[in-house]
């Protein structure tokens, strides 16, 4: 998978060297995303902040990432660039602990829980969910896009007084008009 080929050596933290609480601030260059609805293209370096704090339980991981990727427009189909500001959020708590806090109504609030049994996170995961989290089941390139032409596919964006002389009849569903003119 291409998201594989998005792992690097500096997301992968050892929780040991945390202390109480450490900031981390990066650019990464990723290229391309693969995403359920296809690969999209990265336009701009994937801005990284985020802080890993410890806590009795484990270490909490907080930040922000930005981005700007290409998308397609799902009315007009045409290409356009859209801004990415995601959250990361995850609870890591350590393997040996998983018995005693399934239950618990603390870790039920929490939507974002990873256990790991290695004192070593890779944050790789967090910030494509980031990522993917932000982009629009139904991306437009502007809020009030007319999309195109049902019968002959014009951009109704660019010739928006485009109109057809006569119906367009499916030529699929012509024999089933000729059901609904013999009762008349």
């Amino acid at each position: 998978m291409l998201n594989d080929k998005l792992r690097d050596a500096k997301l992968i933290y050892d929780l040991d060297r945390i202390e109480e609480k450490e900031f981390f601030t990066f650019k990464l260059e990723w290229q391309q995303i693969d995403t359920p609805e296809g690969v999209f293209n990265i336009l701009s370096p994937v801005e990284i902040e985020f802080e890993i704090e410890k806590n009795s339980d484990g270490f909490i991981l907080k930040g922000k990432v930005e981005t700007v990727i290409e998308l397609v427009c799902s009315r007009c189909l045409k290409k356009y660039n859209e801004r990415i500001k995601g959250e990361i959020e995850a609870y890591y708590i350590n393997e040996k602990f998983s018995g005693l806090y399934t239950k618990s109504e603390k870790l039920e609030s929490l939507d974002n829980i990873i256990f790991f049994s290695e004192n070593k996170v890779d944050i790789t995961d967090r910030i494509i969910e980031s990522i993917l989290m932000e982009i629009p089941d139904k991306p437009l390139c502007k809020e009030d896009c007319k999309g195109l032409c049902p019968i002959c596919g014009v951009d109704l964006n660019e010739n928006p007084n485009h109109k057809h002389e006569e119906e367009y009849i499916d030529p699929r569903f012509e024999k089933l008009l000729d059901i609904f003119n013999d009762e008349k």
